[in-house]
Formats: structure tokens, sequence, C-alpha cells
């Protein structure tokens, strides 16, 4: 029988595939890639949407439970490699929602490896892949509702992100000091996903997150002078779409907080005990906050706002690889 990471593996190769169609319909502009991408993601999200189930069947057969719809109590969302891989999931998700939505499929290329980055470096970085009976913290109805809604906002920062990446290469003003942005945000993303894991040989990671982060400016930059980077939408259209992306994300978190404080009040008696990964959360959840307030409130438009997207992204990574791996508190257990 086909086990779960048999699966997820599947779909991870889907979503490679996918990203490779999207990267030649960015740079031939070819029908027969744009089809093969859209399919490829397609593909990985319905493989891997069979993975999920299959690892609740897994996780509740470990815990003695023969009830299928155990699926619904035994959720395969509580440690780190099933966490992100629902990551990695939700964002194609969403992505291939907004394509349906705005007809392009460019953007393609810069969201399917923010997918892939999270599903590969559960091997990376040595996470456990093998399902393990939930332990008694995690036995909740709660939990099915907290930590899927917590991870779509989650992926939506991450589209909403992509999208911020490929804003500054787009627009015809951007700047040194914008090319630095994306160049030391890009280097603290690689460099704190790698040493979050390992916290070893700190100035080997910074160098080879640095020369990761080169090249990606790198790759940027040739997208924009070779004129490529005009195939995306306009830079309104791309502005509401991270508008969008981040409206999305910030109802989702502000559900899966509600729902996690809930759920904590049942578990721990009080509905907010400022745990490491509570203070990370509600420090996403403001900025934000302060993006949907500068947008709305303040008639803020342009680059301030593709900043504020990618400082709230870096705020999720803090939130979900510093928090877990390194500040120990009561969601430590989540690895």
């Amino acid at each position: 029988m086909v086990n779960s990471v048999s699966l997820f593996n599947a779909g991870m190769v889907a979503f490679f595939f996918a990203f490779l169609f999207y990267t030649i319909y960015t740079f031939s502009k070819s029908s027969w890639s744009s089809k093969l991408a859209t399919a490829a993601a397609w593909l990985g999200i319905f493989i891997q949407g069979a993975a999920f189930i299959v690892r609740g069947m897994e996780k509740a057969k470990i815990n003695m439970v023969s009830d299928w719809m155990a699926f619904y109590k035994y959720a395969p969302f509580t440690n780190m490699y099933e966490s992100l891989m629902l990551f990695g999931w939700t964002a194609v998700l969403i992505y291939l929602l907004f394509e349906r939505k705005y007809k392009n499929k460019a953007f393609g290329m810069f969201i399917l490896p923010l997918a892939l980055i999270g599903e590969l470096s559960t091997q990376i970085l040595g996470f456990n892949p093998e399902a393990q009976p939930l332990v008694p913290a995690l036995q909740s109805n709660w939990l099915l509702f907290h930590v899927v809604t917590t991870f779509i906002g989650y992926a939506a920062a991450a589209v909403s992100a992509g999208v911020a990446y490929a804003y500054f290469a787009r627009r015809d003003d951007t700047t040194a000091k914008d090319w630095a942005v994306v160049f030391v945000t890009t280097w603290f993303i690689f460099f704190f996903i790698i040493y979050s894991a390992y916290r070893e040989n700190v100035l080997f990671f910074l160098a080879v997150s640095a020369g990761v982060a080169l090249l990606f400016c790198g790759f940027l930059y040739l997208l924009k002078r070779t004129g490529i980077i005009n195939i995306l939408p306009s830079v309104e259209a791309m502005e509401q779409i991270m508008y969008q992306s981040v409206a999305v994300g910030f109802v989702f978190l502000t559900i899966g907080i509600i729902l996690g404080a809930v759920w904590a009040k049942y578990a721990w008696g009080g509905y907010w005990s400022w745990d490491p990964k509570e203070t990370w959360s509600l420090i996403t959840w403001l900025v934000y906050a302060a993006y949907l307030h500068a947008r709305y409130i303040k008639g803020l438009s342009g680059k301030p706002l593709a900043y504020f997207t990618i400082i709230g992204f870096l705020s999720v990574i803090f939130t979900y690889y510093g928090v877990n791996l390194i500040i120990p508190g009561l969601h430590s257990y989540a690895q």
C-alpha cells in the first residue's frame, strides 16, 4: 500500500515540473508549456491532498483507532514535517486560484519555488517524515480548524511575498535600495531556515545563504534587463494581487489566532499566556494590520506596501521556524 510519505514526495516532483514548465513559459511564451505547468501544479495538489487523507488514517491506526473518520481528530498537521507540507500545498492552491482569476501564469515561476523550499526543507533539515502518535495536548477537535486556518494565512503571506519580489523587478523605477532590500530579505529567509535547524557553522550558512540570495537577485535583474519580466501584469494589477493575498492571509490568521485562544482555554485554562508562538503570531498579525491600515486609512501605495508585504513574510518565517526550533515554549512539541 502506498504510504503518505511516498505521496508527498510524488507531489513535490509534480510541483518541481510545474515550476520548470512555468519557467519555460515565462521565457518562451509557448502554449504547450503553459498547459503543462498548470496541469502539473494541479496534479501535485491532488496527489498531496490524497497524502493528507492517507496520513490521517496512518495516525489514527497508530493511535489504535479503526474508524477512518478519525482523520478529523488525528489531523496530519501536528509537526514540522506535516505542517510544512500543508504550507506548500496551500501556497500552490492559492496561487492556482489567482492564476485562474487573473489569467496570467508568469507568477508560477515565483510562487512554486516558495512552496518547494518549504516542502524540501523537511528533508534538508532532517525532520522525521514518519507518522507519529499524537501527544495528549494535540488530541482535540480544535486542532484541525486552528492549524488549517493559520497555515492558509501563512501560505497567503508567501504568495504576497512572491508577488512583491516580482513587483520590484517589474517596476521601471527600482533603485539600488530596492535591490538591497530584496537581497537582504532573501538572505535572511534562507539563512534563518537553515540555522533554525542546525544552529552551528554560522559563518558557513551566512555565506551559503548570501550566495543563494545573490543568485536570486541576479535572476530577477536578468528578467528585468531582457524585458521578460514584462510578461507579468501591470504594476497596478500586481499591487492589487498583493493586497488580495494579504487580505486573505489576514482574515485566516485572525481566525487561526482566535481558534488557538479558545483551544488554549480548554487545554491550559487561559486564552492567552504570552507563549513565544502566541507573541510572534500577534506581531505578524500587527504587521499585516498595519499594511491594511496604511492602504485604506493613509492611502499608501507603491513600494512602501511591497516593503510591508515582505516584512510580514519575514515575521511569518520567524514565527514558524524560529519559535518552533529555537525558542522553547508551549508549542515546542510541534517539531
